[in-house]
């Protein structure tokens, strides 16, 4: 019987995170221009569905998902995009010369207009829906959104300070996490303690996603060096420079990084720094970190949080 129980957990969450995948595909429509490989991309197994879980998971607290919860999810999707989409503003010239595929156009002004629309979408889909706790959460985090993408660009990305990569991280991602999970306290009909409750546990969420998708391109080639070649701001290289490396070692780095340099000679460099000042583990370990305060965060609530206990294994996100 528990087995049982348990299969048909894991069916329902399958056939909820599925729903929210159909509700992208269809709040966002196929009438205009590159709506079509924007869907694809956000719902191919690259894209963490993490954060629909958590809205899920979270929802279940208090009721079956329904369609309202289901759009809701699909709105954090769009905004999610949108930030990606508004975030890779590097060479303009290039939307005129590619008008073939949404992957070519990351990186054009086009994609500006493309991640506006997401957003005119997702406040049309909440304003439909009409739970006003809701919008209002949801605008706070496009808000706060907006807010890291401005201090990204404050400080030099490459040699930033791990202190600066938590300030937009939680901006920029980890917001929209909590978002999630207030949001579906504000369905449920929670209290304003609950809601504020679990958006904390949803934060520290989704720090510790982005912790663990970073300690993941470290491992992958191609995201390594695409990094470095948009200037990213990334949490290994944060923590190498300011935490691991010596002052005058971490000095020489910074100074050849703010300069010209060979994308593949200082992928070398880097790769050999991470694997003598064990950047692996201590990455890891900071997402860890970030799911134990989540773990608390889960204790403080006076209900059954069992559906998201799992949600505070590092093997789960």
């Amino acid at each position: 019987m528990k087995q049982a129980a348990c299969e048909k957990k894991i069916l329902d969450r399958e056939n909820n995170l599925e729903r929210v995948q159909n509700a992208v595909k269809n709040n966002l429509g196929v009438s205009l221009p590159f709506m079509s490989d924007i869907a694809h991309h956000m719902i191919t197994p690259h894209n963490n569905s993490t954060r629909s879980l958590l809205l899920l998971q979270s929802a279940s607290l208090f009721k079956n998902p329904d369609d309202a919860i289901i759009d809701i999810g699909s709105t954090l999707e769009f905004l999610h995009t949108a930030s990606e989409l508004h975030r890779h503003i590097k060479e303009p010239e290039n939307a005129r010369r590619h008008q073939q595929h949404v992957q070519k156009l990351w990186g054009s002004e086009a994609s500006v207009l493309l991640g506006d629309y997401l957003l005119s979408i997702s406040f049309q889909i909440l304003t439909r829906l009409g739970n006003l706790d809701v919008l209002e959460c949801v605008s706070l985090a496009t808000q706060n959104i907006s807010r890291g993408q401005v201090l990204e660009i404050s400080e030099p990305t490459l040699t930033a300070t791990p202190k600066h990569w938590r300030r937009v991280t939680r901006d920029k991602i980890a917001g929209l996490f909590g978002a999630g999970a207030k949001s579906a306290a504000f369905w449920g009909n929670a209290s304003q303690a609950t809601a504020s409750k679990l958006f904390d546990f949803g934060e520290h969420l989704g720090m510790a996603v982005q912790l663990k998708t970073d300690l993941d391109a470290i491992d992958d080639e191609k995201r390594f060096q695409q990094k470095l070649k948009d200037k990213e701001l990334w949490s290994p290289l944060c923590f190498l420079l300011h935490e691991r490396m010596p002052g005058s070692v971490s000095m020489e780095m910074s100074i050849k990084l703010q300069n010209e340099f060979t994308v593949g000679e200082m992928t070398k460099e880097l790769r050999i720094l991470f694997k003598k000042y064990d950047l692996n583990e201590m990455i890891k370990s900071e997402a860890k970190q970030e799911l134990e305060q989540a773990k608390e965060c889960l204790e403080k609530l006076e209900m059954n949080t069992a559906p998201l206990q799992p949600l505070t294994l590092y093997s789960m996100i």
